[in-house]
């Protein structure tokens, strides 16, 4: 096959070595003149198209040189007609570049001088190649290019059916569970069997789970089961009082602390946040295992004493030490809240202004969202608040978002309402890990999950990336059983997560 030239590039190689000739004699101490080699492609820019998609000419193009393959890696939003773009591609001087499409919707299978056409449309939606031909005529590169559109949308709460696990029990009849958290490791307490089994994982996504018969000297109330960094904790009964009993050992053996408590709040650090009654009186309290109760307060009127979420832990830059918080319950009246309370480790307090209607058994877990246009979203930290019986004992299914650490609470869009297969429940708790995905022989695989620290803020995957991406973070959260609305127990482990964050980088 023939080879042809470009024939402006001929013509200045051949004046350039025709100067060069002409002053030999003058510039002999001159560099002499090198033909370009390079093909290296400069940039990638989309023209401007409102009517495709505004600030089109915005969307950034990452030139991989090593791969050679020109992609977005922010994907275009959902739906985005690819079919008819025009695109500026700058090279070096003199390079030559050839479009090439195949298996395209719409163009059918063809070679064009892009050089000479650089206002046609191109089809995006086949197999599209640049071919860059340097000004010596020999040196050639080919760069696949993809324009990549987002097939969900970026921004819904995705919760994946099939990702659905059942609890880590010995079977498939469970009573009662209840999930906690203590140095690294994920406990989950299952009442089944006529017996009871304690489960522990360090990867929740990895789904091997230690599974241990547990024998009580006492009656643990399953739904008090709690932890702090150092130990877990729960409310048993024995010889007509309960109390708390605590496990240094990772529940091989069980300490009575002798303190009385009815409900077991949560872990603070070292301590457990507990609540107590004494003639009719509500207090809240802390005890570190092996010590005396501190903190020991009445509570107010309307702090809940039963039905509150799990507690979550929350650092920020504006305190000292971290706080817990709770959401939901009924106070000692029977009255039900959609209050949000929280614990600095001295009191509580209430920390909602404006709150979700009232609800029993709600989940509470920290997450982030995005916010603004699709190129300019920023990312919030905030809070979820979901599921639970209404005042009439009606399952709810509405999720509720607050941006300002529980301050006030509006109901979520629709990208962030649980689907419709996910069934009704209330007390269930929830845990954010991440699992670390890595590129290796070409292909994307998962590592082992991670525990996020208690300070933890969620940092999506890098885009706008100027060089191959290897490696991300994908932050899953996990939803452990909670209660039907016949008060059986759901047997299961439900996955859910921003669309945005699953999506593996694409080069």
């Amino acid at each position: 096959m023939r080879k042809l030239f470009p024939i402006y590039a001929i013509l200045t190689v051949i004046a350039v070595l025709a100067g060069v000739s002409c002053n030999s004699s003058d510039d002999s101490d001159k560099e002499p003149f090198v033909i370009p080699t390079s093909t290296l492609v400069k940039e990638f820019v989309l023209q401007e198209n409102d009517s495709v998609l505004v600030d089109l000419d915005s969307v950034f193009f990452t030139v991989d040189t090593r791969e050679k393959i020109i992609y977005n890696a922010d994907s275009l939003p959902k739906g985005t007609k690819i079919n008819r773009l025009v695109a500026t591609i700058t090279v070096t001087d003199y390079a030559t570049k050839n479009i090439m499409i195949s298996g395209a919707e719409t163009m059918a299978d063809t070679t064009f001088v892009h050089t000479n056409a650089e206002t046609d449309t191109i089809d995006f939606t086949g197999n599209v190649r640049l071919e860059v031909v340097a000004a010596d005529g020999e040196s050639k590169a080919t760069y696949v290019v993809k324009v990549n559109v987002h097939k969900m949308d970026p921004d819904s709460l995705y919760w994946n059916a099939l990702a659905r696990r059942q609890l880590p029990g010995r079977s498939n009849d469970i009573q009662e569970q209840k999930t906690a958290q203590m140095g690294g490791k994920t406990f989950c307490l299952l009442s089944e069997l006529g017996g009871y089994t304690l489960s522990s994982t360090e990867n929740i996504g990895g789904d091997a789970w230690e599974k241990r018969v547990v024998t009580f000297a006492f009656e643990p109330i399953v739904e008090t089961f709690a932890a702090t960094d150092r130990a877990l904790a729960v409310v048993g009964e024995a010889s007509g009082k309960r109390t708390i009993y605590y496990s240094t050992d990772e529940g091989a053996t069980w300490t009575d602390s002798g303190v009385e408590a009815t409900q077991i709040i949560g872990g603070y650090i070292d301590r457990v946040a507990y609540l107590t009654v004494e003639s009719g009186t509500y207090y809240t309290a802390t005890l570190v295992p092996g010590s005396e109760p501190t903190n020991i307060n009445e509570v107010e009127s309307d702090f809940p004493v039963r039905g509150f979420s799990q507690a979550v832990t929350l650092t920020n830059d504006w305190s000292y030490e971290p706080e817990i918080l709770i959401a939901g319950g009924r106070d000692a009246k029977g009255k039900l809240t959609g209050s949000v309370w929280g614990f600095d480790g001295k009191n509580w307090g209430k920390v909602s202004r404006g709150e979700f209607p009232p609800v029993y058994g709600t989940t509470l877990f920290r997450y982030f969202y995005n916010m603004g246009e699709f190129y300019n979203k920023e990312q919030y930290p905030v809070w979820f608040a979901m599921g639970g019986l209404d005042n009439e004992e009606k399952p709810s299914k509405t999720v509720y978002i607050s941006y300002d650490n529980g301050v006030t609470w509006k109901k979520g869009d629709d990208l962030v309402q649980l689907p419709f297969y996910f069934p009704d429940f209330y007390g269930a708790q929830a845990f954010v890990e991440a699992t670390t995905m890595t590129r290796s022989a070409g292909a994307w695989t998962s590592m082992e999950s991670r525990k996020l620290p208690r300070w933890w803020q969620i940092a999506a995957p890098a885009t706008r990336a100027s060089e191959p991406i290897t490696s991300w973070d994908c932050p899953y959260i996990y939803v452990f059983g909670g209660k039907t609305v016949n008060g059986g127990t759901h047997n299961s482990i439900w996955r859910g997560v921003l669309n945005r964050l699953s999506f593996k980088p694409i080069i």
